[in-house]
């Protein structure tokens, strides 16, 4: 921090770059050498340094009222892309801000002794955060040195690893000469593709990023080390968040929810179809939930139930691999699917019913009796009851994860799975078009890696209509549930994922198609349209994409299609 504030009296260097932006650049690298570090042993001290939101460092704290982002995030934004009139003072305010951080990271380091676990989770982990996030740009909007960024952060834990590897694993040079070779690898392919815009996201998730963690997961098995198990959404077990298998689709079940069975989804996929569970007896999930159409309803609103009742007030979404988000509807206000369950049986305009009027519908039918009654290992008596059909429901949803598109099989290396187009599309998707920013690979939800703990909600202007740009949709999204000013016309990142089946688009259904969100996010969201929303966190700035561009954007959406096995899954009669 002394050298960013001597930084500020000296204007320029040599080659013209005004001098804080080069003292900067130093300082954001030599942190994330040790990012993994940080973000492993002190996650709110990492936020401090270097969030693009502000963050809560206190359970019991009141949520933040802005959308500031703090540390070197906040000096980025106001060195890039063009320096804020009043620099000095504003960078000096932020420089002194990160004093104490700087003290209690220079007290932290020395002190940690990590254990053979700790040191590979800590690399596991930060390998993910580069391949992920790292090659958005998500740390690095202005500047776009993610990938200078992201070898300094390889070239952290590889020493990390080095160090801690004659003690823990001496046995096994070879694992250990793999992980430091692969490591090199990724480290120097970073260091010599800094161009943001071209860099070949693909090759290195295939070609480095795979291998370092296929290398660092075979160095954990042969040293027999027991993997941290932390609760979350990416297995334990799971070399990379790109891994057949990585996540968990029990990840975000309450506690509560029984074990998965046979006997329990076939009796959720039953109920699924069964339209005796809403209130006027004419409508099923799958009603709206097509399994033939990625379990939407190709409207922009789904039909109310009662013609002459509520309007459904927005889109309907997939249900695949809603198991794998951490909240659930538009303005996140259900945070399990069995909660989902409940406010859906009673919406006046959905299913006009309630969790204890399909129990007792159900309870009625001697044969469901029996399902239950097997599905849950209770009396017949007891087998029936209104949370009974909230976990049955919620189990058979949880069985509708897909994730074996061709871009899945491309970036487990059958690269050929993908067109030349497709190949582009998911550089500008990635890179010059800022996607990958919020919609984060591989869900391409907003569900944040690597510890897939959160999901952030976003404003984009969202307008009524793309012929009338400028004029917003009056839903007031999360703001109606949390009451933050900031989170006004606020709404989860949906998956992008099986994206080219399920328009038309946003909350309210306003796109028919996906060239049509494209121009709109182009031009800067309802901000870039001339909508007044001081809020927006979508730049209001123009990305400047070509009409070849944005079809091969459309093109690698469409490789993340994959519905095998769910087009007709559990399309079953009522016993």
């Amino acid at each position: 921090m002394k050298n960013l504030s001597t930084a500020l009296a000296t204007p320029t260097e040599a080659g013209g770059e005004p001098r804080i932006r080069s003292v900067f650049r130093t300082a954001r690298g030599r942190y994330k050498r040790l990012e993994g570090a940080v973000e492993f042993y002190a996650p709110a001290l990492a936020a401090a340094f270097n969030s693009r939101r502000q963050e809560v460092d206190d359970d019991d704290a009141p949520p933040p009222s802005t959308l500031s982002p703090t540390g070197f995030p906040a000096l980025e934004t106001i060195l890039w892309p063009h320096r804020e009139p009043n620099l000095a003072d504003s960078a000096r305010h932020i420089t002194e801000s990160m004093r104490p951080l700087v003290t209690r990271l220079r007290s932290l380091i020395p002190a940690l002794v990590p254990t053979e676990a700790q040191t590979i989770e800590i690399a596991r982990l930060e390998i993910a955060r580069v391949s992920t996030l790292g090659i958005s740009g998500f740390d690095a909007p202005g500047t776009h040195d993610s990938m200078r960024e992201g070898a300094q952060a390889f070239e952290g834990v590889r020493e990390l690893v080095s160090v801690a590897g004659p003690g823990f694993w001496g046995d096994f040079a070879r694992e250990r000469r793999a992980v430091d070779s692969t490591f090199k690898r990724a480290q120097a392919y970073l260091e010599a593709n800094t161009d943001f815009d071209t860099f070949d996201r693909l090759t290195f998730i295939t070609h480095y990023a795979q291998p370092a963690a296929t290398a660092l997961d075979a160095l954990r098995r042969a040293g027999r080390t027991t993997a941290i198990r932390i609760p979350r959404a990416w297995r334990f077990d799971a070399p990379s968040v790109y891994s057949v298998g990585a996540f968990n689709s029990v990840a975000y079940a309450p506690t509560t929810a029984p074990a998965s069975s046979h006997e329990l989804v076939e009796l959720g996929a039953r109920l699924f179809f069964d339209q005796s569970l809403s209130g006027t007896g004419t409508r099923s999930c799958a009603s709206c939930h097509n399994p033939a159409q990625a379990f939407t309803d190709g409207l922009g609103k789904a039909r109310s139930i009662n013609p002459n009742g509520p309007p459904v007030a927005r889109n309907t979404p997939t249900l695949i691999n809603a198991a794998i988000q951490p909240a659930q509807f538009a303005d996140e206000r259900s945070a399990t699917l069995e909660d989902q369950v409940l406010e859906v049986l009673r919406s006046p305009a959905e299913m006009s019913s309630s969790a204890e009027h399909a129990a007792a519908t159900l309870g009625a039918s001697a044969s469901y009796v029996a399902l239950f009654a097997r599905a849950f290992g209770d009396t017949p008596a007891n087998a029936v009851t209104p949370l009974h059909v909230r976990q049955a429901l919620a189990a058979y949803v949880r069985t509708l994860v897909s994730l074996d598109s061709r871009f899945d099989r491309a970036v487990r290396g059958d690269t050929n799975a993908l067109s030349v187009e497709e190949r582009r599309g998911f550089t500008i998707f990635m890179g010059k078009a800022a996607c990958g920013t919020c919609h984060f690979a591989p869900l391409f939800s907003g569900n944040t890696p690597p510890l897939y703990m959160s999901s952030d909600v976003e404003v984009i202007g969202t307008p009524v209509s793309p012929r009338t740009p400028a004029l917003l949709d009056a839903d007031s999204g999360r703001a109606a549930i949390d009451r933050l000013p900031t989170h006004l016309r606020a709404f989860k990142t949906p998956s992008l994922r099986n994206v080219a089946l399920t328009a038309p688009y946003m909350h309210n259904g306003a796109f028919r198609t996906l060239d049509d969100v494209l121009l709109f996010y182009d031009a800067g969201g309802g901000a870039g349209a001339g909508a007044r929303i001081a809020n927006q966190t979508l730049s209001a700035d123009s990305l400047h994409l070509s009409a070849t561009e944005r079809r091969a954007i459309v093109a690698f959406l469409g490789a993340l299609t994959d519905t095998a096995g769910l087009s007709t899954a559990g399309a079953r009669g009522t016993p």
